[in-house]
This record gives structure tokens, sequence and C-alpha cells, in this order.
């Protein structure tokens, strides 16, 4: 009998729950003084991403739910609150609006999640902006970094890394529009 639950006990899994929390990258300086006034949207992702696990793309058409490694918040959350954090140390604090608090004739950023994943040895991201202007033609512009995956380091440092990349494109964006 001490065998058998010696046996049984050995074959359990030990697989230990991992929880992220994805914080905005404390590195970032102000780029110029500018007063670039401007709505930020929630940043919307696709329904695939928007879950408590990580995900990891295994194909075209296959993802892999990472079902040991967690968000702490839901994905949407923490990817918006890392974001914003982000572009208001770009931007200055007080030119990046929360949504509802602009006034009429402020311009309103949208940004869509193509994609923000880990694909083979590589994470990648690629937004889709939208700046909407009144009187203004919508201006638009699409995004992309990657970089090489290493193997051992928790996917939540590329997230990290790919939330600060794309605020300093979409910040160097706005001021070349402003």
């Amino acid at each position: 009998m001490l065998l058998a639950a010696m046996l049984l006990i050995g074959c359990r899994s030990t697989t230990k729950t991992r929880i992220f929390l994805l914080t905005g990258d404390e590195s970032l300086q102000r780029l110029n003084s500018s007063n670039v006034k401007f709505e930020l949207r929630p940043i919307t992702l696709p329904n695939y991403l928007n879950r408590r696990e990580f995900i990891k793309r295994i194909g075209d058409d296959e993802i892999q739910i990472l079902r040991s490694w967690l968000w702490a918040e839901t994905s949407e959350h923490s990817i918006n609150a890392a974001f914003e954090q982000n572009l208001k140390a770009l931007m200055g604090e007080d030119n990046v609006l929360p949504y509802g608090a602009a006034s009429n004739g402020t311009p309103v950023l949208f940004i869509s999640v193509r994609n923000l994943e880990v694909k083979d040895d590589k994470f990648i991201a690629d937004f889709h902006c939208r700046l909407k202007t009144q009187g203004k033609a919508t201006l638009e512009k699409r995004l992309f970094w990657e970089t090489t995956v290493e193997p051992e380091v928790p996917y939540i440092k590329y997230y990290k890394k790919a939330t600060a990349e794309m605020a300093r494109q979409i910040a160097s964006w706005l001021l070349e529009n402003q």
C-alpha cells in the first residue's frame, strides 16, 4: 500500500502556477515639451488574446494555452494600463486624456492590436492606430515590432518591452502629425 501511495505521489503534476502583473517601463523619458493633447481610447485586443492565461502561437491556425502562466488581471486591462503609463511618461501626464475626459475638439486615439504574442522564437507586436481629429482627415498608421525570445525568459518581459516600444512609436507618430 505504501508503494502504491508513493507511485501516485510521484505521478502527480508539480507544475507551479505563475501569476504575472504587467507594469509600465519606468525608464521612459518624456520626448519633448510639446503639448499635444489627445484622448486615449481603450486598446482593443482580439478575443483570443483577452484571457487570464498566456498564449503562444504554434502555427498560423493554432494557439497553445499556457495554463500555468496567468495574468494577475485580464490581459486587456493589464496591456491598457501599462501602455497608458508608458504613453504618459513619453507625452506628459496632462496630455494623455482618459476616455470621456476630452473636450469636443480634442483628437482621439484608437488602437487595435492585431498581434501581441509569441510565435516560434519571436515575440511580435502589431498595432493599428487611428487618430481622429475634428474637421480633419483621420490619420492611420500600422506599427510593428519584433524581437527574439530567449529560452527560460518569462513572456511578461516581452509584453513589457512591446508596450514600451509601441508607446515610443505612437508618441513619435503623434509628434510628427501635431
